[in-house]
């Protein structure tokens, strides 16, 4: 009986030992925690100070804490309308969907310590919204809970007007400043899936110049031949009046892709097309009979099984078949009816 007594007391013994020690390894750990967490954020105190980008911190209820100089100039505010103050209604706007989505995801930040990347619309001192690509963080303290959440913030707005002012001059074709054959498909096949999604109106109409250009190349000149597409294409645009796009494809093609048009509406359209198009051509030196010896085509979206595909490659057929046999005007490729036109036959 006393062997077990004696054993109990040393296990007791070794296990206060052992828990001693560990308690003194855990304070130890918590200490250096504690040092590094503020060691971190001297250093980021430092570098927000000197950093060009914005930077920003708030407590867990989005209510802002610190904001670092370079904040303080690219926006315009004072130091002192900013602490204190909550994130919405002044960096942010102060609109019920910016705060359930802001919300939801610094949420998560707070929760779960993430780390978040994602571009936020802040607004300076004046009102004027700036778009940034911000970095977010959490603030943790010694025993690694969250008690705020740090913002840096890099102003992307001039980039993002470049890029897309740098995707309109990939997307433009060079001659006629219109869509390129690329661009206009991937367009004809957006506007076409949206007028489908919400059953609206949609049509097609091109413009084919094959015959025209090659008259105008080989009698008179290529350079002629250029600047008779740039004029049809400056004509299309100019009577589509942005209700649409206009795009050149295989060569001497116009396309306008027609946005709410009916396949009536289309109709008044070529017409008014083909009927001023005469003049245009006329001053690059085309008699007045040739000037006409081009093929206009439409067509409407056809219900919900009609696809963008389907519209172009009725419209491309029709022309092709019109062109075999010389008839120039205004057609339709929905009924195959030719409702203005010019003589089959034209001068070489």
């Amino acid at each position: 009986m006393i062997y077990l007594i004696i054993l109990c007391a040393v296990f007791i013994s070794t296990l206060l030992g052992t828990t001693l020690w560990q308690y003194k390894k855990l304070k130890a750990m918590q200490l250096q925690i504690k040092e590094l967490i503020k060691e971190n954020d001297t250093q980021k105190a430092v570098n927000e100070n000197t950093n060009e980008d914005i930077c920003f911190k708030t407590d867990k209820n989005l209510n802002i804490t610190f904001v670092n100089d370079a904040l303080l100039r690219e926006l315009g505010f004072a130091k002192e309308s900013l602490i204190g103050k909550s994130i919405f209604g002044t960096l942010l706007e102060d609109n019920e969907n910016i705060i359930s989505n802001v919300q939801a995801y610094t949420g998560k930040i707070i929760k779960k310590a993430r780390i978040v990347n994602n571009e936020l619309v802040i607004k300076n001192a004046e009102g004027k919204s700036e778009l940034m690509l911000c970095h977010q963080r959490p603030i943790l303290n010694e025993i690694l809970e969250c008690e705020g959440i740090a913002f840096t913030c890099k102003n992307i707005t001039e980039a993002k007007e470049l890029k897309e002012k740098l995707q309109q001059l990939s997307d433009q074709d060079i001659l006629t400043e219109t869509l390129n054959q690329e661009a206009f498909l991937k367009r004809l096949e957006q506007d076409f899936n949206r007028a489908t999604r919400y059953n609206e109106d949609f049509a097609l109409l091109v413009v084919e110049l094959h015959d025209l250009c090659d008259f105008i190349n080989k009698g008179i000149s290529f350079e002629r031949g250029d600047k008779m597409l740039k004029a049809m294409a400056k004509l299309c645009t100019d009577k589509l009046k942005g209700k649409g796009s206009v795009g050149r494809f295989e060569k001497t093609k116009l396309g306008l892709i027609l946005n709410g048009f009916s396949r009536e509406k289309a109709a008044v359209l070529a017409k008014d097309i083909f009927s001023s198009s005469k003049a245009k051509i006329k001053k690059l030196g085309v008699d007045d009979y040739n000037a006409q010896m081009l093929i206009i085509s439409y067509t409407e979206r056809k219900g919900f099984t009609d696809t963008f595909d389907n519209m172009l490659e009725r419209t491309i057929r029709h022309i092709k078949n019109a062109g075999r046999r010389h008839e120039y005007g205004v057609t339709t490729s929905d009924n195959d009816k030719k409702i203005y036109d010019m003589p089959t036959q034209y001068q070489e």
